[in-house]
């Protein structure tokens, strides 16, 4: 089975809309754990740019891959960890390569079933939009979150046969959230301490961005939506990733823009519409303002 794309606009893909791509379905609401082999010749079910709703962490345990995360292109190799959030653009741009990984995928909303976000959020630098999504491992730190990722396999395709099954999976995903937590923090530079109640402002916020932006590019909109000033969102945002809520709009709409852009059957016209401007002027003028060019002159660079 395969998608297909039936609008001007970047395709939001569910865990269903994905693993239905591919003949599967999630063995729990919102949690899907997998260790797949892609083999030469066989191309991956979704080959164009989307977006998902929810978290998907990869770990290489063989061969390698190249992707595009935010149309940044990545190699991903062995002991690679590759970590891409909702929202995020993402596109394989090797679709016939043969690789091995293990991972998982999970919504915000099961990530907060489990009462993460309440306790503490300091291991969870990778969900800033500004982190680094692919991370070369060593070979011992990707054997070990390789190993957490098959236990919470293991117990989420057996939480039928225990009464506790579904508190059981829970506690394997938190363990693998506090361990990717660390592994993140090892390798990365960019560690801070975050306030709860700002992360889950800005989280709310991203979430909301993803449904709005293509029509909506005012803070105050999302300030209203989240019941707060635009001064705190602005804040918040900022000191949770460096950048306001403004500039991610923007960034939102300009990355939309590039994607359509690149697919020659759109005018600039259609791209301008679809995107929610009066006309195709304001449009190249807005892109101009972010870029540096023109809509015009960037299509003929890609």
């Amino acid at each position: 089975m395969s998608i297909q794309v039936n609008s001007r606009a970047v395709q939001l893909h569910t865990i269903h809309d994905f693993l239905s791509s591919v003949g599967e379905t999630a063995s729990t609401n919102g949690l899907h754990v997998f260790s797949k082999d892609h083999q030469p010749g066989r191309k991956v079910p979704i080959q164009y740019p989307f977006r998902s709703d929810y978290f998907s962490v990869f770990v290489v345990t063989a061969g390698e891959f190249r992707v595009k995360v935010n149309l940044f292109e990545h190699t991903v190799r062995k002991n690679d960890m590759l970590i891409v959030a909702p929202n995020a653009i993402r596109q394989f741009v090797s679709p016939e390569c043969n690789f091995s990984v293990s991972g998982i995928m999970f919504t915000a909303d099961f990530l907060s079933q489990t009462g993460i976000y309440k306790k503490d959020l300091g291991p969870f630098d990778f969900f800033a939009a500004h982190s680094n999504p692919h991370l070369p491992l060593s070979e011992e730190d990707a054997a070990g979150l390789g190993g957490v990722i098959r236990l919470l396999h293991q117990k989420n395709a057996a939480r039928h046969s225990s009464d506790f099954g579904t508190e059981i999976v829970q506690h394997y995903f938190t363990a693998f959230i506090y361990e990717l937590g660390a592994v993140h923090r090892k390798y990365s530079s960019d560690t801070r301490v975050r306030l709860t109640r700002k992360e889950d402002l800005a989280m709310r916020f991203f979430k909301q961005l993803s449904g709005h932006f293509r029509e909506e590019r005012s803070v105050q909109f999302y300030a209203d939506l989240l019941y707060v000033t635009p001064k705190y969102l602005t804040q918040a945002v900022k000191e949770i990733t460096g950048r306001t809520a403004g500039q991610f709009i923007d960034e939102m709409v300009i990355m939309e823009a590039k994607v359509l852009l690149g697919d020659s059957s759109f005018s600039v016209a259609q791209v301008a519409e679809s995107l929610f401007f009066s006309d195709q002027f304001f449009f190249s003028k807005f892109f101009k303002n972010h870029t540096g060019t023109t809509p015009t002159e960037y299509r003929r660079a890609v």
